[in-house]
């Protein structure tokens, strides 16, 4: 799929008759086909309130971007640890192509689109703490650990979006038919 197929929608006003597209991109969110994931626009951010550019006062010019980045980069992080990899690659498609059991095809994008605003406000309000290490590196002591003992540190994590993504149905592993593969082009 290309940046080209992509329907762009204005919402809600677009998304009345109920024949929409999936993925798209609105005012709000705009969806990434090569990498399969979602990310606020700027405009979603001041919609909601949240000034980014108050927030980090810095002379790079992309801030906001960057911001908007990190907030996707830690939802779909969180999603990928909760699940696995093949099952998160399933959890993609069902992101971008929007199906819920539980909603119709619209309130489970606009459930999504609050899980990632979420968690920028809960970046704004709180910082970004994975950017210290549990390490102390002053002291020479490193907790050194197998790979496969390791766990991620979730506390950068919105207890909200904890919740919502449990709702959802994205946190959770579960076994796929074997050989199975997903046709990414179609997403």
């Amino acid at each position: 799929m290309k940046f080209s197929d992509i329907p762009t929608y204005n919402d809600p006003t677009d998304f009345e008759n109920g024949d929409n597209k999936y993925p798209c991109s609105t005012q709000f969110m705009v969806y990434n086909p090569l990498q399969h994931k979602y990310f606020l626009t700027e405009e979603a951010l001041n919609y909601y309130g949240l000034d980014v550019e108050r927030r980090y006062i810095s002379s790079n010019p992309n801030v906001v971007r960057d911001f908007i980045e990190k907030v996707s980069k830690k939802v779909y992080d969180y999603i990928c640890y909760r699940s696995g990899w093949n099952c998160y690659q399933v959890n993609l498609y069902r992101i971008a192509k929007s199906t819920g059991k539980m909603y119709d095809k619209y309130e489970f994008r606009k459930q999504f689109e609050q899980v990632l605003i979420s968690q920028a406000r809960f970046i704004l309000e709180n910082g970004d703490s994975a950017k210290f290490s549990i390490n102390n590196l002053e002291k020479g002591v490193i907790d050194a650990k197998k790979p496969e003992e390791n766990f991620m540190d979730t506390g950068d994590i919105a207890p909200e979006v904890k919740r919502s993504l449990n709702f959802m149905g994205l946190d959770r592993w579960f076994s796929l038919v074997q050989n199975w593969r997903l046709d990414t082009n179609e997403y």
